[in-house]
């Protein structure tokens, strides 16, 4: 009896965990400029960094104990594609060029996903990230790693 208890425990947690899930990406869909905690979430758990279970306020706790984030930002504060094509360069280990090797910023790492073609189209490095947009450039990065969806 005590086994089937566990059992169900942990399906109900597993069943809450992919609900959360969902209704995170329901509401990043609806934006029109993520903040650092939504990306940090997103990025995060799709890199395997961060279990699903988690909140965007850990997230982006786990962002700044990585180094991934400036002291300055905060959970709140809208990101940019420069920032936020950072943030997928670091948590992925994607490779730069000469210069993003040399010098690891979101300049570089802004440069490099253009190059790359997970930026598309025309765009400037400060414009915000939308909802849309954020997983659009999530799914070319996985694309670029090979990983299966």
């Amino acid at each position: 009896m005590k086994r089937v208890m566990l059992v169900s425990i942990f399906i109900l947690i597993g069943i809450y965990a992919y609900s959360q899930s969902n209704e995170f990406v329901d509401r990043l869909l609806e934006t029109d400029s993520v903040n650092y905690g939504q990306a940090a979430y997103l990025v995060l758990v799709a890199s395997d960094n961060l279990g699903e279970d988690a909140d965007e306020a850990r997230a982006f706790e786990l962002l700044q104990n990585f180094g991934w984030a400036a002291d300055s930002i905060t959970a709140g504060q809208v990101i940019d594609l420069k920032g936020y094509s950072f943030l997928l360069m670091q948590a992925f280990g994607l490779p730069g060029g000469l210069m993003y090797t040399l010098f690891p910023s979101p300049r570089y790492a802004y440069r490099q996903l253009v190059s790359s073609l997970v930026i598309q189209g025309r765009s400037d490095p400060a414009k915000l990230v939308s909802g849309e947009q954020a997983i659009r450039m999530l799914g070319r990065i996985f694309d670029v790693k090979g990983i299966a969806q």
